[in-house]
């Protein structure tokens, strides 16, 4: 099993899924972190030209479909669960549609999520879905 959480630098967890320019990787075997690596987030919207313009709702693209969650469910793919502070309510519906869990928490360190989880008591706060 594999665990990513979206982070700024490896400690702490980021505001947003989608913009967090690096997933802290946790391979999990027998309820235990046996190897933790780091991986450059070059498959969300965000970092490959996608934005949106909150004040006017608008979507803005340099190529493909600004709405397709596709790359980032590519780019973890091989993750059974994905861990942020924040997302769209979009890419959290499309990347659990694909089967990956997808947990908005409180938490704000990375490691301690992962034990938490683990632990089963890591609570996704699908409210504060934007």
């Amino acid at each position: 099993m594999k665990i990513a959480v979206a982070t700024e630098q490896g400690k702490t967890i980021s505001d947003h899924f989608g913009r967090s320019p690096y997933f802290a990787i946790f391979e999990i075997e027998n309820g235990n972190i046996i190897h933790q690596s780091i991986r450059q987030n070059t498959f969300t919207g965000h970092f490959r030209g996608h934005h949106e313009d909150h004040q006017h709702g608008e979507h803005h693209h340099g190529t493909g479909d600004p709405h397709s969650h596709d790359s980032a469910a590519e780019g973890l793919s091989d993750c059974n669960v994905v861990i942020s502070h924040g997302m769209g309510r979009r890419a959290w519906e499309d990347l659990r549609a694909r089967g990956i869990e997808m947990i908005v928490t409180d938490e704000t360190e990375v490691e301690k999520a992962v034990q938490m989880y683990l632990a089963g008591t890591l609570r996704d706060n699908v409210e504060k879905l934007h």
